[in-house]
């Protein structure tokens, strides 16, 4: 196999059985002449493809499309049909809640379980016993058999044991969707430091946010064929198309895909994949969300926090007390949508040098997506000020949909003509968006205006 091959597919195929009654399976075994009681289900037809180190691809396409039968016969929990499957690594994979796990053992008994499975020893175990159950997040249930555990906490446990054996190949098959929306960024996160780390990721998925932002490239799967292998935002936006229309076959998917990577034609690109906007998804359900705005009122849940926070190395200044509030200074993280916020953070210029900076704030999704931000001064400028503590107010109207996101904020400064970041917090602060009537998310300006102010004044 070549050197930068991880994972080599070919031409594999998985049959099963189908039988009306059990009892026909039985008849089947025992006719003299051979007499078929079965229909036969094509899990696989024909598939192939490789995997090079480093790339992480994503999988999409319907349940029951053959997703999960192609990563178990990679992982080699199923044995195929006929094909050929070559992986060059060690695997790590997360493939159903609680497979691998013994639900009669403890928490604790089942990480030293599964990481003998994935060839560590009890020495190396011992070694990151605490990190695995760290972030697990588990507490004192670590101590408690998993039969106990609820479906999230599942997810939590086999996805720390996963990452802690440091695989070159990390298999990920819906583990996310489970558990609260916190985990699951600070999974995604891990996930971008695995993949930057050089492993090979392969990442199942129903969102097409997660695959876009975290893939270099998506296989659509339909029907146990390959329908499209190419570029995530192309892939993605012609799958939602089919699920929109649900009337497209593959050779006019394929036509279509060719069509547009020959001509390079962008307007092509982008009405390819306008059809995504028009999913219609099921909005969150939430607490007195027939109630009018005037009703209800924002608040902060001391259990909403960022899991996934990292602070950049501070040249010259700091950030601290970061958080939003309502324009009457009361502290929220739980936001009603279309009233108005302050977010804001406060800056320590140390350096006597730095005197020329400019701030911002980026929100992103769960899955990391960028959805709107703001710097200050505009484009490439910066402003003037002398070394003190001051607070960054960056007023915004929440024009978010429901759901939770994230804010990111930085300061950085000119410093011997080079721009760098003074300090950046990354996911510094979380918020959940409630009682929007809307459907989707996407790309959006919301802030609305941005000043400084001494920290004297606002005592």
């Amino acid at each position: 196999m070549h050197k930068n091959i991880a994972i080599k597919v070919q031409n594999l195929t998985k049959i099963y059985k189908l039988y009306e009654k059990p009892i026909d399976r039985l008849k089947e075994s025992l006719h003299p002449f051979k007499k078929k009681y079965h229909r036969e289900f094509h899990a696989l037809n024909d598939f192939s493809f490789e995997i090079h180190k480093g790339e992480t691809v994503g999988i999409i396409g319907k349940n029951g499309s053959g997703k999960s039968t192609l990563l178990k016969i990679i992982t080699g929990v199923l044995t195929p049909t006929s094909g050929r499957v070559t992986v060059h690594g060690k695997i790590s994979a997360i493939l159903e809640l609680g497979a691998g796990f013994n639900p009669d053992m403890t928490g604790l008994e089942n990480i030293y379980l599964n990481t003998s499975i994935n060839g560590m020893n009890k020495a190396e175990t011992d070694k990151k016993i605490d990190e695995i159950i760290a972030f697990a997040e588990l507490g004192e249930h670590i101590n408690q058999p998993i039969k106990t555990y609820s479906s999230g906490m599942k997810a939590r446990l086999a996805f720390s044991v996963s990452i802690s054996v440091e695989p070159d190949i990390l298999i990920v098959d819906e583990a996310l969707s489970v558990g609260d929306v916190a985990f699951a960024r600070k999974c995604f996160a891990k996930m971008e430091e695995i993949r930057a780390k050089g492993a090979t990721i392969l990442f199942v998925s129903h969102s097409e946010g997660s695959v876009v932002s975290l893939c270099n490239r998506a296989i659509w799967i339909s029907n146990g064929t390959q329908i499209i292998d190419g570029i995530p935002k192309l892939v993605t936006g012609l799958y939602m198309k089919y699920i929109n229309e649900k009337k497209v076959d593959k050779i006019k998917i394929e036509i279509e895909y060719i069509n547009l990577v020959n001509t390079k034609n962008e307007k092509q690109e982008e009405e390819a994949i306008t059809k995504k906007k028009e999913v219609n998804t099921s909005l969150l359900k939430i607490e007195n969300s027939k109630l009018e705005n005037s009703f209800i009122e924002e608040f902060y849940n001391p259990a909403l926090v960022a899991k996934s926070t990292i602070c950049y190395e501070e040249k010259g200044a700091k950030i601290s007390d970061v958080k939003i509030t309502t324009l009457d200074g009361r502290k929220v993280n739980v936001l009603i949508h279309g009233r108005e916020y302050i977010f804001m953070y406060r800056v320590d210029t140390k350096g006597k040098d730095l005197k020329q900076y400019r701030f911002g704030c980026l929100i992103k999704s769960v899955d990391g997506i960028p959805i709107g931000g703001c710097a200050y001064p505009s484009k490439n400028e910066y402003i003037e000020r002398p070394a003190g503590e001051f607070f960054v107010n960056i007023y915004f109207k929440c024009i978010l949909n429901n759901g939770e996101y994230f804010f990111n904020c930085g300061i950085s400064s000119l410093m011997n003509e080079t721009n760098d970041y003074a300090h950046r917090i990354i996911d510094a602060y979380a918020i959940k968006v409630i009682n929007s009537n809307q459907n989707s998310t996407s790309k959006v300006n919301f802030i609305q205006n941005i000043y400084l102010e001494s920290v004297n004044n606002m005592k």
